[in-house]
Parts: structure tokens; sequence; C-alpha cells
């Protein structure tokens, strides 16, 4: 497989014409896929509910390392530094260290209290949604039902020391965070369909501005922010993307998709280049113009027939895309047996 370099305009020269199935690794995993990553060897790997992290071979795509949890993986991702780290429906997060086929786990983060910690033992209500890598290195942790903490980067170290937190209501669990500034962040809460602007600047850390989204549903993937620029911050929803005027604070427009259906997975590959995954195991390829505000579609995966493991495809959906070196794609699907499969594509030259 030759690969490239990557670089900013690889995908505004390129489309999803440019690749070709290579191969569709059918049940790998019993129960939802959550997340696929590439660590930094090239190498994939994916998490599931059914509580395994599967690391596979960058050459053969046969499973190296299985790596199982206590509680299902609700998301998964790699750190600047290799770390691969895993998020649970329990109460705390793994952080392993991956080399060749075996692994180390160098540290176990708990940000739940200790009465959250003893009840998340027997319920899985407590749940880690999702960790963001900040850009001086820190980690912003959703924690549901509890609080966003922020763990600061140990100095010559891989692991992470507590730093302070923005405590969340009860009804109020944050979904995803995106960093807007030095420690001023916008948070989503999709399932009370609102965001905040947070300034942990602040001795008193409280949301600066909140409003409400009435009559919009949130998506409920996992990224449903993206900071595109100072001024533009765009908000993933069901069936539209809304572009948000950060200085404002306001919505300055609703685009509603015609093609894609429901939407449930967006992954960035470059400045104004975007993928969205939907029901159907649909992807499409979208450009982002930020004079005019818009969105166009770019190319999309119709032409792709699933219909070899799934005589009724269209019930399922994207769940999580990755990108390495700008030769595979990584989608993973769920077919009607209840068991989740890989789709990994090549790029043709």
């Amino acid at each position: 497989m030759k690969k490239m370099v990557s670089n900013e305009n690889f995908w505004n020269l390129h489309t999803l014409n440019d690749f070709q199935q290579l191969l569709i690794y059918q049940n790998v995993h019993s129960y939802e896929i959550t997340s696929v990553c590439f660590l930094k060897d090239g190498s994939i790997a994916s998490s599931s509910k059914d509580k395994y992290v599967l690391i596979y071979n960058k050459n053969t795509f046969k499973i190296d390392i299985k790596i199982k949890e206590n509680k299902r993986v609700c998301y998964m991702n790699v750190t600047k530094d290799g770390i691969l780290i895993t998020c649970m429906s329990g109460t705390y997060l793994n952080l392993y260290e991956i080399k060749n086929k075996n692994y180390k786990n160098i540290q176990t983060i708990r940000p739940y209290s200790l009465f959250h910690n003893i009840i998340g033992m027997f319920d899985d209500s407590y749940s880690i949604q999702k960790f963001i890598e900040l850009k001086n290195g820190n980690l912003a942790i959703l924690v549901w039902g509890y609080a966003i903490c922020f763990y600061k980067k140990k100095k010559n170290s891989k692991k992470y020391s507590y730093l302070n937190k923005f405590d969340t209501k009860i009804n109020e669990s944050s979904t995803d965070l995106v960093e807007l500034d030095d420690n001023q962040y916008c948070v989503s809460f999709c399932y009370r369909n609102l965001i905040k602007f947070l300034n942990m600047n602040l001795k008193n850390i409280t949301s600066k501005i909140e409003f409400e989204l009435n009559y919009i549903h949130i998506t409920s993937s996992k990224n449903q922010l993206i900071l595109m620029n100072k001024n533009d911050l765009l908000l993933a929803g069901d069936y539209n993307l809304y572009i948000i005027d950060i200085q404002k604070k306001e919505i300055i427009k609703n685009i509603k998709f015609k093609t894609i259906g429901f939407l449930s997975f967006i992954y960035r590959l470059s400045k104004n280049n975007f993928l969205f995954g939907g029901w159907g195991n649909h992807i499409e390829q979208i450009e982002y113009d930020d004079i005019k505000k818009d969105i166009k579609i770019i190319s999309n995966n119709q032409k792709n027939d699933y219909s070899s493991f799934s005589s009724h495809s269209t019930i399922y959906k994207i769940s999580s895309i990755s990108v390495f070196n700008n030769n595979l794609i990584v989608s993973p699907f769920n077919n009607k047996l209840g068991y989740s499969s890989l789709i990994i594509y090549q790029y043709k030259n």
C-alpha cells in the first residue's frame, strides 16, 4: 500500500471517488462499535460496547491485540503522545501504551467522587462520555451527570493529574466540547438541546452565556461541535447543520440535510472539508464555504452495495470514521445480526 504525506490540501484535491473498498471485516465486535482510530504507527483500533478494544495489524488487518475492559467502552481515541485512552460506562478512563503486540495500562483516571465510584461498580448509568485533548496537552473529560473535569499533563510524563472542574447539573450532562481560546470553551448538551460558553479564567466558574435551541435536536454523535475559525462554529443536529457566530452568540444559518438523512457522525478532514456519516451506512464529503456560510456536497459513497451482508442496510448507521496518511478511511457499521463490522477503504493511487 502506497503511503502519502498528510497535508492540508489533500482533501481539497481528492474525493471519496478516489478511494476503493479494500475489505469488509465482518462481525468483528459482538455489539455496537463506539469508536475507531489509528495508532501512531498506522495500526487500526476499534472499541465497542461489548467491552473489547481491538488492535489490528496495519499490514494484514488481523487482530494483534485484544484488550478486555470490565465495562462497556463509550469512547476511545489516541493522544498526540500515542497513548490510547478508553472511556468507560463505569466511572473511569484507562490509558494504554501500545508497543508491537503488547500493551500496558500506564494510568487509570477516576474523575468521579468516591461516592459515584462505589455506585458505578454496580450501576452503568454513570459513564465517561468523551475526552478532548486541549492545545496545551491537558485533557477535558466529559463526566456524565457530574462535571467537566480538567486534567493537567505532567511534565516529562504521559500521565495526568487533576486540575479543576466545571460542575454540571444532573439533567444537563455535557456531550461535546470545543476549545475556543485559552481556558474558554463551548459545550453542548444534546439531551437538553443546549450549548454553553464557559470562561474557566474566572475565579467563579460559571456559564458566561447560554441559550436554548428550541425545537431542534442536537445529534447524539460523539462529534457535535466543530470550530471552523475564530468566528464560525458548526453545531451538528440530527437533520441539520447550524452555523453559529461565536462573537454574537447566535445562530446565523440553519442548513437542512437533503440527502444524508439522519446524521450519525461527522469527521473533519481538513480546514473546510468533512465526512458526514448517516443512517443506511451513507457517507458524504462536504465542503464548507466560510464566505457564504454554506456547505456543498463534493462526493458520496452511494455506489457501494452492502447487500452481501445486510439485507436491510438502510436501518444501520455510520458510528465512527478515521483517516490516516490520506490512504485509508475506516468506518464501522452495524449489521443485522447485532454484530458490528469494519469497512476499510484504500486510496487508489
